[in-house]
């Protein structure tokens, strides 16, 4: 389904000796009055440490936070001092002190040479940045570098339903979409048959066969909030929860859908006395549907609230991760869905979850509903910064054109299916 994968290793080292050395200290030491850029990737601050500074045009930066946020593996490489870039294409290699940088083999002049500043790399943002694939572009008025960054290969997926047959052309752009065709009942047990999250009367079979026969991965949603107690039933009673599993993966086998997604949401409130409580009890739960989902070759991703800013408390990521195949950062609601979410909220929920789970298992959540194309492209930006697994959207019915090539701009979409 990918058309390829962008991984890049560096490896860096410090030339110390003779010209060089003397070179690269007195740049630091004349680097005090300097006044520092700001750095703008995919529409978003980019942090570092030490500030990027700008020496005669040319803004200069540390090399492992441009790099990792671009998608590259740094290293540092102490004998020869040289960054060394490869993305499988060519190697870029850079050295302290030394306006020589070699892009594939051939030597290329650089207005300013790697330095050294606090004990850390710079090198110059720009070359490195456009050598990767980025677009950069300089903001005079504001001392502001901004970086677009190169199509990434992550996971995308959108979800189905509640209006969406308009939109079902787009589908075949993605690699998995999950129908939103199931939910519980006010008894704790999974339905079909129920509420604007019933199995479509007519046409159903048709659009998964469709689907499938594009190459997009599908599995189906299963959604539930507490408004009857069947989220509280179903936690407390393990012969309930066997029975949710079993009509689950039986549900998928018959219907020929390759895995679910758990949307059960509203547990443990903020503030409530039970949060540890439900957490145990939800983990328990993930964990047996897992199992039985797992034992029949099907998948299993959980939609999770955001950890720092998110309004309920009952999902324990750490544990909840150990069985699940992936988790859905619901990243939306901080504010009024019909606005923008804010960038800096996103943010801090994204590293609260990297802080107890890996990045490859986390599918960052988008909400149509309250996006432009610009600021699903920065949303979408956050996920490559972080190497997140992948990017979810909410929901196809409110897809259009527009919203479609702002995606393709940040995204390696289906190959056979690229917007371009």
């Amino acid at each position: 389904m990918k058309r390829w994968g962008i991984s890049l290793l560096a490896a860096v080292s410090m030339l110390v000796s003779g010209g060089i050395a003397d070179r690269a200290n007195a740049l630091e030491v004349a680097m005090a009055d300097v006044q520092a850029p700001s750095v703008l990737l995919d529409g978003y601050p980019l942090a570092t440490s030490p500030k990027p500074i700008n020496v005669d045009g040319t803004v200069m930066v540390p090399f492992r936070p441009i790099g990792e946020a671009l998608g590259i593996e740094m290293e540092w490489v102490q004998a020869t001092s040289t960054v060394i870039a490869n993305d499988g294409k060519q190697e870029l290699r850079m050295q302290i002190g030394n306006r020589t940088a070699w892009v594939g083999g051939k030597p290329v002049q650089l207005r300013e040479a790697p330095m050294l500043k606090e004990g850390r790399t710079l090198i110059p943002l720009r070359f490195f940045s456009e050598s990767v694939g980025a677009e950069v572009d300089w903001i005079q008025a504001t001392q502001t570098a901004t970086i677009e960054s190169q199509e990434s290969d992550l996971h995308a997926m959108v979800f189905y339903g509640l209006g969406s047959y308009g939109q079902k052309g787009y589908l075949p752009y993605f690699d998995e979409a999950s129908f939103t065709w199931s939910r519980l009942d006010p008894n704790g047990v999974l339905t079909t048959d129920q509420s604007e999250y019933a199995w479509p009367v007519q046409g159903a079979e048709e659009l998964l066969t469709e689907v499938k026969g594009a190459g997009v991965d599908t599995s189906l949603m299963v959604f539930s909030v507490d408004e009857h107690g069947e989220l509280t039933k179903l936690l407390r009673d393990v012969s309930l929860q066997e029975k949710f599993a079993y009509d689950l993966v039986e549900l998928l086998e018959r219907r020929g859908i390759g895995g679910a997604y758990l949307d059960f949401e509203t547990l443990a409130p903020t503030g409530a006395g039970n949060i540890q409580e439900v957490r145990a009890q939800y983990a328990a739960l993930v964990k047996r549907v897992a199992d039985v989902l797992h034992s029949r070759g099907k998948k299993l991703t959980v939609v999770m609230a955001p950890l720092q800013n998110g309004w309920y408390r009952g999902y324990d990521y750490q544990e909840i991760a150990k069985h699940a195949d992936h988790l859905f950062l619901m990243a939306y609601s901080y504010v009024d869905d019909r606005l923008p979410q804010p960038m800096s909220r996103i943010d801090e929920d994204i590293r609260a979850a990297l802080q107890v789970v890996e990045p490859k298992k986390l599918i960052l959540g988008i909400n149509a509903y309250s996006e432009t194309p610009a600021g699903v492209q920065e949303k979408i930006g956050l996920a490559k910064r972080y190497n997140l697994h992948g990017v979810g959207f909410w929901i196809l019915r409110v897809f259009d054109d527009r919203l479609m090539e702002g995606i393709d701009k940040q995204l390696l979409l289906r190959p056979e299916r690229n917007l371009k």
